[in-house]
């Protein structure tokens, strides 16, 4: 457990220094401030690091059980991807061209993983982001980087369209669509986000808002009608295994974990009308995103499936999160907000880390 905290303190203190030693620039979005890129590096390098030379935790097993049946040449692993069943066929390749090229190590394997996923969140973080420190800090006590040891596969998806988000603005559909689909064969739940491109640059807490809002509390509501149609329709996919679980009543995400993900998007929608936040850039984009997220997880309340969708939507979450300290307060309320965010998430994180989950996360790693 103390590896956790020690990199919270550790890659939050780097940052904290990183954006005091920042300069601004001007970017894409506008004049940012942007923090010093050594010491973000660094950080950044921490939380690969901590993440990649785990060797449990999760489903981290279960990767490491797979990465280690791919054979160890190309013209081999090419073939038995041929025989294979096509499923997620996409992450095998990318499993094998490492033990290929890089590795035979599964270390290496994780390490690989954690760098894709991580590196990718970070920079987009620090993209769009000025108080970079703070994201790094939600990014842990949210939950978010414990779970990009565990679902992988969804979190690589995660990081790769989360990176790829501008597109959207772009209107560069030519390029989003076709990622969509290649993504899709990590993970197949990526070809959500080839609907998501027609609906979430619409205008923030306009029509389409109040319409995902909407039609999730009807979905939520007529459940006991949806969950069986919804079972029918995975008997017939990859994930038939959870068809089960969906057309039951089983145990539900916990509503602290609601209430905590709710909290940006109250805020957003107290201050739906504040020029300062409305004015940025991606707004319409991080709206929708959260307000999809809070959807999910409010499902997931009753039937926790539906949490798995929400890896992909968190890393918007934590966005909207700190536009909202930077753009709905005043300075001295701001500096009030800030202060509130770290020990809330900070009392949340302990919660999470040792009331709610256990042993399910406990510190596993190599031994040196």
């Amino acid at each position: 457990m103390k590896v956790w905290w020690i990199t919270l303190a550790s890659t939050f203190l780097i940052c904290f220094l990183a954006n005091g030693m920042g300069r601004w620039k001007i970017t894409k979005n506008g004049e940012m401030w942007r923090a010093n890129i050594i010491l973000s590096i660094l950080a950044c390098v921490i939380l690969i690091a901590v993440a990649g030379l785990r060797t449990g935790i999760g489903d981290t097993p279960a990767y490491i059980e797979g990465f280690n049946k791919i054979p160890s040449t190309w013209n081999s692993g090419i073939n038995q991807l041929k025989n294979s069943n096509g499923k997620d066929r996409g992450f095998t390749l990318f499993s094998l061209f490492i033990k290929v090229f890089i590795s035979q190590n599964e270390q290496f394997f994780l390490i690989c993983c954690s760098a894709v996923t991580i590196g990718l969140i970070f920079i987009t973080f620090y993209k769009n982001i000025e108080m970079l420190e703070m994201a790094v800090f939600l990014f842990i006590t949210s939950g978010c980087y414990l779970v990009t040891m565990n679902g992988i596969r969804q979190y690589i998806v995660t990081a790769v369209m989360f990176f790829a988000f501008p597109w959207i603005y772009e209107r560069k559909w030519y390029l989003y669509i076709p990622l969509a689909v290649i993504m899709s064969t990590v993970h197949q739940s990526c070809l959500i986000f080839i609907l998501l491109y027609f609906i979430v640059d619409k205008k923030g807490w306009g029509h389409m808002t109040y319409m995902i809002l909407i039609v999730g509390a009807g979905l939520y509501l007529i459940y006991p009608v949806t969950g069986p149609m919804i079972a029918s329709i995975l008997q017939e996919s990859q994930y038939s295994d959870y068809s089960g679980v969906i057309a039951s009543t089983g145990a539900g995400a916990n509503i602290i974990r609601a209430i905590v993900m709710s909290v940006p998007v109250v805020l957003s929608y107290l201050g739906r009308k504040y020029d300062s936040i409305r004015r940025r850039k991606y707004y319409n984009i991080i709206i929708n995103m959260s307000v999809i997220n809070l959807v999910f997880i409010l499902l997931a309340t009753r039937y926790w499936i539906y949490a798995r969708f929400n890896m992909y939507f968190m890393v918007y979450m934590i966005i909207l999160l700190i536009w909202c300290i930077e753009d709905l307060f005043d300075e001295r309320n701001r500096k009030l907000m800030y202060f509130l965010c770290l020990a809330l998430y900070t009392v949340y994180y302990w919660y999470e880390m040792a009331m709610s989950l256990g042993q399910t996360y406990s510190s596993k790693y190599i031994n040196f």
